[in-house]
């Protein structure tokens, strides 16, 4: 798994939470990992072809600015679902393994 990609994991377990607790700092963190994980997954290359097409595609149509999936990602928690997404497809595939317990 990329670096990059491992720093998204572990920067997702450090707001778990978002949902339950959200704050302004929280909302900004979203924000700046969603950028990150955008810039992170489209430099991977071929190894994001291991990933499901719905990551994929998500990435693919908000870097074209498709209407819909802007509209979409608006939304703050949208953007937490999706990184909330990749987080688990990645410890369930044991791609990746967390730094500390994940609670949920």
């Amino acid at each position: 798994m990329d670096q990059c990609l491992v720093s998204i994991c572990e920067r997702f377990e450090e707001i778990t939470d978002f949902l339950e607790h959200k704050s302004q700092e929280q909302e900004d963190i979203v924000i700046q990992l969603f950028s990150d994980f955008v810039e992170c997954f489209t430099s991977v290359g071929a190894e994001k072809l291991e990933y499901p097409k719905e990551f994929q595609k998500d990435v693919k149509y908000f870097l074209q600015g498709e209407p819909v999936m802007m509209k979409q990602f608006e939304d703050i928690e949208f953007r937490f679902l999706m990184l909330s997404d990749f987080y688990d497809f990645c410890r369930l595939t044991k791609k990746y393994t967390n730094k500390k317990e994940y609670k949920c």
